[in-house]
């Protein structure tokens, strides 16, 4: 399979939380970009496919941990996990993402 990415991945360990409706769901983000990330240690009932969700997770800003939340949709499902794609961010958020990324 070739996959077509618009930005640099990079592999993490990072717990996080997959918000679905009324559903909280503690998972690992595997790898991670600008635009997405592989999340795993799922439970079995996921999401539909093209799902709207919310990833909450820490990251760094300013020098201080801070927790955000990043609408995304899931964009596949395999063994290893579900692969999301992050929808419009904060400003903040994006610069959070941009220094986990690019300075990991």
């Amino acid at each position: 399979m070739n996959e077509r990415r618009d930005s640099q991945r990079i592999p993490v360990e990072m717990n996080a939380v997959l918000n679905y409706q009324a559903q909280i769901m503690a998972c690992t983000i595997r790898d991670i970009s600008l635009n997405g990330a592989l999340i795993g240690d799922l439970p079995m009932e996921l999401p539909y496919f093209n799902a709207p969700v919310e990833l909450g997770l820490t990251l760094n800003a300013g020098g201080e941990s801070k927790q955000f939340r990043i609408p995304a949709k899931i964009r596949r499902v395999t063994e290893k996990g579900a692969g999301l794609s992050f929808g419009d961010v904060a400003m903040e958020t994006y610069f959070s993402l941009v220094n986990l990324v690019y300075n990991a």
